[in-house]
């Protein structure tokens, strides 16, 4: 249940939550300071508006992307990967076609890369995801059962403890150096490729990011209804802030942590 404190503060600081709080706010101010409050509800109109722009949405996911390459497998590389590790990226919960738990849409896309990449270089696989709110599969196991079924290739390591992608990291690279890999090629959206990769860096694992799902609009989105809000302009919008802020609060705690080591005495000298 400790994880629900951060995802419902994660909810309320990106679109639509964070509109909305401050229209609520604003129409509070309207009691007792009418221009302040007023401006808070028109500022809150006009940011969604924006923010509901496909155009919109997908700059702020390009910005992201942007900051990674999809991965030259035609390149030689002085050290090659040992192994290919696939994040997971949600479950598609008590599907009723299926009659149980599977993978999200998100997941199964990361999993098609991920068997594309071992079939082009015949890496082992490892997939990597937790029951984060006490499921009954941890989604490593679905990840697992996916790949076997649908795709025909058989995981070498299953990670079923992560919850998040900094436990994903400390995770796989207990694993791995067990394994003797130190450098792997790293599977996830290009939207998540810069929070997962500082996440592994910072384990000392040496990560070749390898990106999919990269953003694209269709025509019908390059067009003139580009500059009309939509659904899917928001839902872009917001999952791009959401990885802004995720990374930032990995940033936070881990210069936290390090603050609070350095602040520690220094240990007695051997007498």
């Amino acid at each position: 249940m400790e994880l629900i404190g951060p995802k419902a503060i994660g909810l309320l600081l990106t679109p639509p939550g964070v509109i909305l709080v401050i229209a609520l706010l604003g129409f509070l101010l309207r009691i007792k300071w009418s221009f302040l409050g007023n401006f808070l509800v028109i500022a809150s109109l006009l940011a969604l508006l924006f923010l509901s722009l496909p155009l919109t949405g997908k700059r702020l996911m390009s910005q992201l992307e942007a900051q990674v390459q999809p991965l030259a497998l035609d390149a030689k590389e002085a050290k090659p990967a040992g192994a290919i590790v696939i994040l997971g990226g949600g479950r598609y919960a008590n599907a009723p076609e299926y009659g149980a738990d599977t993978v999200s849409a998100a997941t199964l896309e990361r999993l098609h890369y991920g068997a594309y990449l071992h079939r082009q270089t015949g890496l082992p696989i490892l997939v990597s995801g937790g029951a984060p709110f006490g499921e009954a599969a941890p989604e490593a196991v679905l990840m697992k059962e996916v790949l076997e079924r649908d795709f025909s290739v058989k995981p070498r390591w299953v990670e079923s403890s992560a919850r998040t992608t900094r436990e994903n990291a400390l995770r796989v690279a207990e694993i791995m150096a067990g394994a003797g890999v130190r450098r792997i090629y790293l599977v996830t959206h290009a939207w998540h490729m810069p929070r997962a990769l500082w996440s592994f860096v910072n384990t000392g694992l040496d990560a070749i990011p390898a990106p999919m799902g990269f953003t694209t609009l269709s025509n019908e989105d390059r067009s003139a209804l580009g500059y009309l809000p939509s659904a899917h302009g928001l839902f872009l919008s917001s999952l791009a802030l959401r990885e802004r802020y995720g990374l930032l609060w990995y940033r936070l705690r881990r210069d936290a942590a390090e603050l609070a080591l350095e602040q520690l005495p220094a240990p007695a000298e051997p007498k």
